[in-house]
């Protein structure tokens, strides 16, 4: 029984990690056009580099475990489109993309700091913690780096 809590708690928390990267890419995407200032823009895209590493890897985990990395269902992705589209309208400024993006960056680290914390406690290691531990760190050097263009 314990064998089966685990699997499938593990499977969630792949597709919690997947979830959680690929929203920062899409993020990144939504924005990049709004971007004015060069040296943003390249932080921007070594990130969405990054974060599609980071998806790949986790479909791939995924994969050898018989299983299929889904995305957000299209009402969250539209929302979340909608929503920075909204949020940039008045404001397409440096300092604040930088702020929407290091807000994105907080949550998502949030999201997979509750999801270790879950994980660990199903006896979860290996190959998908230590992506979710290098996703976070990514993601709280990415809030350090983007802080200069506030």
């Amino acid at each position: 029984m314990s064998e089966t809590r685990t699997a499938t708690t593990e499977a969630q928390f792949l597709e919690d990690i997947f979830k959680n990267v690929k929203m920062g890419a899409d993020s990144i995407v939504n924005l990049m056009n709004r971007v004015k200032d060069e040296t943003l823009k390249l932080e921007m895209t070594y990130e969405l580099d990054r974060y599609e590493e980071f998806a790949r890897r986790a479909s791939t985990l995924m994969t050898e475990r018989g299983l299929k990395a889904k995305e957000e269902n299209p009402i969250t992705k539209a929302s979340a489109k909608i929503g920075m589209a909204m949020n940039t309208i008045t404001d397409s400024t440096t300092p604040h993309l930088a702020e929407m993006l290091i807000q994105g960056s907080v949550m998502g680290v949030t999201d997979l700091l509750k999801q270790i914390s879950v994980a660990e406690e199903c006896g979860i290691d290996g190959d998908a913690m230590q992506l979710a531990r290098e996703a976070v760190d990514f993601e709280e050097d990415s809030t350090e780096r983007l802080k200069k263009f506030l």
